[in-house]
């Protein structure tokens, strides 16, 4: 009889199954992704995938959902850090560039492709958490009377302009001389200035 796993084995395996997945999904298309095929990739029975989650929808809505929560809490530590606005800002946008090159495949499933299982409680709080962080350092900026604009608005800008860099960097289609982070930079720039604070 296997031994029981105990509750970090189990975490642990859970996120090898959701870190398969992402690869497979990502790499070759979604129907690469089969109980069978995570099960061989892991070197394991196709039942024993089975033991950690119903289905396939079910592992990718993992995928997403762990993925939301390590990014939010990435980027909510690094506006935790000392500094202004603006410092913290940028510290903002290095951890959300980390966070796309250290887990890529992860980082293309949460933002590239169709979401399934969008009612699941879980994955709601992930995303809305998500949402939250968006707005959350030009809040910052604006309580400072640095920046004069909508934070929902500016914080979508943003984030647009830095997942088309970080999208741009990983595909390496960005100008010899430039990462993900001097592109946003200069892009950032502009947008500041159009919403710098009257008065």
């Amino acid at each position: 009889m296997p031994r029981a796993l105990s509750e970090r084995e189990t975490e642990a395996f859970r996120e090898r199954i959701c870190q398969v997945a992402a690869r497979l999904h990502v790499d070759e298309g979604p129907a690469a992704v089969t109980m069978r095929r995570i099960a061989a990739e892991l070197g394991s029975g196709t039942m024993t995938t089975y033991r950690y989650f119903a289905n396939k929808d079910e592992i990718l809505t993992a995928v997403r959902t762990r993925g939301m929560h390590r990014f939010s809490e990435a980027l909510e530590r690094a506006l935790d850090s000392p500094g202004d606005g603006r410092q913290r800002s940028r510290a903002v946008r290095d951890a959300y560039i980390a966070f796309a090159r250290e887990n890529t495949a992860t980082y293309r499933l949460m933002f590239e492709y169709p979401q399934a299982n969008r009612d699941d409680p879980g994955y709601r709080e992930a995303h809305e958490r998500m949402w939250r962080t968006v707005a959350a350092h030009v809040e910052v900026l604006i309580a400072e009377g640095a920046v004069d604009a909508d934070p929902a608005i500016l914080g979508h800008q943003i984030w647009a302009a830095l997942h088309g860099a970080v999208m741009l960097e990983i595909a390496g289609l960005l100008p010899a001389g430039h990462d993900a982070a001097s592109l946003h930079t200069r892009t950032v720039a502009a947008l500041f200035e159009v919403a710098k604070a009257k008065g």
